[in-house]
C-alpha cells in the first residue's frame, strides 16, 4: 500500500460509494420492512379474532419517508376501539393482559361504570352498553390482542436477516 494523494483519493471515492450502497441498502430494509409489517399486522387481526367489521383490518397502513428513511405502519386511524384490541378491556382484559401495557398507562378494569350486576351478580364484574341493536348488553371485557405489538416484535425478529440479504 502506498500512501499518496491518487491513493487517498481512491480510498475517498471507494468510501462514498460504500455509503450509497449502504444508504439505498437501509432505504431498501426500511420500504421492505414497512411492506411485510402491514401484511403481518393484517395477518395477526385476522389469526387473533379481532375481525368483526373488517374496518380494523383495513384501517391498517404502512408509509415510508424516503428523506428520513424511516417507514411507518399505522393501524385504528379514526377506530377508537382499536386500542381495546390492542390492550383488551376489564376484568377479562385483565387476565390476559397486553405483554406491554404500562408503556403507554393502559389500565384495567377502571371506572366509574365496572361494577357487579344486581340482577345476575353470577356474571362477574363487567359493565352495561348500548349495542347496535339498541338494546343494553353486559360485558366482562374482552382479551388483549397485541396485533401491533405482535408484528412489532416480527419486524425485530426479521429485520437482521433481511439486512443481511440486502447487503449481500
Amino acid at each position: 500500500m502506498t500512501l499518496d494523494r491518487q491513493s487517498i483519493d481512491r480510498a475517498i471515492r471507494e468510501l462514498q460509494e460504500c455509503k450509497k450502497q449502504l444508504q439505498t441498502a437501509l432505504s431498501d430494509l426500511a420500504k421492505q420492512l414497512t411492506e411485510q409489517g402491514v401484511q403481518i399486522a393484517k395477518m395477526q387481526i385476522a389469526s387473533m379474532d379481532a375481525v368483526d367489521t373488517g374496518a380494523l383490518e383495513h384501517s391498517v397502513h404502512g408509509a415510508y419517508n424516503a428523506q428520513d428513511h424511516v417507514g411507518y405502519i399505522s393501524a385504528g386511524e379514526g377506530l377508537t376501539y382499536a386500542f381495546y384490541v390492542e390492550y383488551g378491556t376489564g376484568p377479562v382484559g385483565e387476565e390476559n393482559q397486553h405483554p406491554e401495557p404500562e408503556k403507554v398507562g393502559w389500565e384495567y378494569n377502571v371506572g366509574e361504570t365496572i361494577g357487579i350486576n344486581p340482577r345476575h351478580p353470577e356474571w362477574g364484574e363487567g359493565w352495561w352498553y348500548p349495542g347496535d341493536d339498541g338494546k343494553a348488553h353486559w360485558t366482562s371485557g374482552q382479551p388483549a390482542r397485541p396485533f401491533m405489538y405482535n408484528t412489532l416484535v416480527w419486524l425485530e425478529e426479521a429485520a437482521e436477516a433481511l439486512g443481511r440479504k440486502i447487503l449481500s
